[in-house]
This record gives structure tokens, sequence and C-alpha cells, in this order.
């Protein structure tokens, strides 16, 4: 069939009951949405809400070559138990008061993490398959993730997300064809991705405890590269800051190396109070000109804020030495002062959108 909403729409029904055992879309091709690139307008989204329309799919999946195709169970499931530590996931269909209950919204499905402490919720993690940015390209994205204030410090936020990337690898296996994706891998994208702390990291040189935000955990430690929107999309959002948007190429495994790797999970999982962190950098952006690269300058006194050279930084000081170094406390009076920030009632913060001529990059 082929709706009101510009997507084809693909039923498999019981013969005897007329019930649908499995359904699914796939949206109808624009011209205006980057035409040349194979990955958008060309997937389909199943969802079958029968076991017996469950097991057709299974067997669908089983016959369609690896890389074409992903199977995510809505049910949950417990990938590590050890040592007091468990971690959980469940995928399925968010609350929305849009959503009709179909099971055909991909707006609407999620997978939540959890990492839990003899029984005590104390990191999380919420991936969805649709962005919101309006990008079509398929690939899951992250939401957030991070870990209970009371227990951060301890390395718990890389201990959850190796079991992220774990679901991923085993279940997304679809290959993203992304004109700027390199052959055999899948896409991982993260969006809205602010500096609001998620975890705490120990430093190499002194043994010190420092915050670590959710910015700092997706490009530094999970390896995140700056995502460049194209086309309508980068007009659409050309007065965001480039790095909300990020993207993670990850190789696709055969069914027989990914069968191989989960067998060494025990030893490579990371194991809970190791604090350090920074073991990978995917490509940043320069606080000054706005170049994109990897191996930029970063700022030896806040260690936050990159710079492709001294020439950059130096002409960037004037704005950077405002923000450098501050604790989250002295920045958020800064904030206030300049007007880009309120205290509200209930001791909570808000930015506001209207900065007039302030820049807080």
């Amino acid at each position: 069939d082929f709706d009101g909403d510009e997507r084809y729409v693909f039923r498999v029904i019981h013969k005897t009951t007329k019930a649908a055992l499995f359904q699914g879309t796939m949206e109808k091709p624009e011209d205006s949405q980057c035409p040349n690139d194979p990955n958008v307008g060309h997937y389909a989204l199943f969802t079958s809400t029968t076991e017996e329309g469950t097991k057709i799919m299974t067997d669908v999946v089983d016959h369609i070559s690896h890389g074409f195709v992903a199977l995510i169970p809505h049910v949950k499931t417990t990938m590590m138990k050890k040592d007091g530590y468990e971690v959980t996931c469940i995928t399925g269909e968010g609350p929305d008061n849009d959503n009709d209950g179909d099971g055909v919204e991909r707006e609407n499905l999620g997978t939540r993490f959890i990492l839990k402490h003899n029984d005590e919720e104390v990191a999380r993690c919420l991936m969805s398959y649709y962005d919101g940015s309006h990008d079509p390209s398929i690939g899951p994205t992250i939401e957030m993730i991070a870990v209970k204030e009371s227990r951060r410090g301890e390395g718990l936020a890389k201990v959850l997300w190796y079991w992220v990337l774990r679901f991923i690898e085993t279940h997304f296996t679809l290959e993203c064809l992304n004109n700027d994706a390199p052959i055999g891998h899948i896409m991982v994208k993260a969006t809205q991705i602010g500096t609001q702390e998620v975890e705490m990291r120990q430093r190499k040189r002194d043994g010190t405890k420092v915050p670590v935000g959710f910015k700092e955990f997706i490009f530094d430690y999970c390896g995140f590269s700056v995502r460049v929107q194209k086309g309508v999309v980068a007009y659409m959002f050309n007065s965001r800051p480039a790095d909300e948007e990020a993207v993670l190429y990850i190789p696709l495994l055969s069914k027989q190396a990914l069968a191989k790797k989960l067998l060494t999970d025990a030893i490579e999982a990371p194991k809970p109070g190791n604090a350090i962190l920074r073991t990978k950098n995917g490509a940043r952006m320069c606080q000054y000109c706005r170049a994109i690269g990897v191996n930029l300058l970063r700022c030896s006194r806040c260690e936050v804020a990159f710079y492709c050279n001294r020439s950059c930084q130096k002409k960037d000081w004037k704005r950077h030495k405002k923000w450098c170094s501050k604790t989250r406390e002295e920045v958020r009076e800064r904030m206030i002062e300049e007007g880009a920030m309120i205290k509200l009632p209930d001791g909570s913060y808000s930015l506001l959108m209207n900065f007039n001529n302030m820049d807080i990059r």
C-alpha cells in the first residue's frame, strides 16, 4: 500500500484471523533529501507484536545477507552480571501522546541501558533510532549517558558504554551506506551534546579527579567525531554549535568475528574502579575558526577547548579566558551576569535562547 504520509506500507496478515503478524514502512525517496546519498529514503522498518510474526521475521533475517538487516528484540535482557554489578537493556516505544501503538513509529522507539550495583541504579544510557535532526540516515543515536552523582569517579560510564557498543555490534548489523561512511561500518550518532557533568575522571599526572561533561565523554573517550551536516539539514541548523552533533563509525563484524568477540567479554570488558578515561580522540572543532580535524591542540589549563594551532588559541583568548578553568558554579554566575542564564524558583537553572552579542562557545 501507499499511505498519505508519503511512505510505502507492507503488512503480513494471517489468512484465517486476518490479524497483522507484522508490518512495516519504507519512506518514499525525495529528490530534496540528499539524492546522491544511497542511505536516505531507501530503508524499511518492520515491527511485529505477535510471537508468530516474530518467528517469521527471524526466519526472514536469517536468509538476508549480513549487513543489510538489523533485528532489535523488544525484551529485557541481562547483558552482564558479575561481582554485584548488572547491566540490563530493554527496547520499546516510549510514552508519547501521539503514539498510536502501531509499532512503526521510529520516533518513539528506543533502548534503555541500566547499570546496577547491588540492585541500586548507578548509571544509565538512552539510545534512540531517530535523532530529531531531520537527517534520515539510519543508525542508532546516543541521547544521553550519565552516572549517578554519588558514584562518579569509579569508571562506571565506560563500563556501561562497553555494553552499549556490544548491543549495537550484536543487533544493529546494518551497514551504513552514506557517502561519508567507510565501507563495512555501522554508523552511531550522538545528538544534543551538551557540557553537563556525567562522570568524573582521574588525571594521570597527579591522580586528582575532575568532572567530565557529556561532550567530553562522547568525543574524548568514546571516540566520536564532529558530525558535519550537509545540504538542507545544514541550512536548517546553521545557528547551532557544530559539535552538538557527532558520529562514530564502528566495524560491521561478520557473524563469525562477532561470535569470537563475545567470548572475550569477560577479559576485555572494563572493570569498575578505574577512573582514567581519556584513551580516544575523534575529530574536534577549533573554538576559534571552527575548522574540524583530529589531533587539535587542547587548552592545557582547562583541558576542554580545542584549537588548530597556537595562533587560533591566542586569537580566541579574549573570549575563552572568561570560562577557562572556571568551576561550574563560576560559569553559572557569569552566564547569569551576561543574561544567558536564569535561576529558577526550584533552584535549577535554565539557558536563555537569546544571547544577543554574547559568545559562550
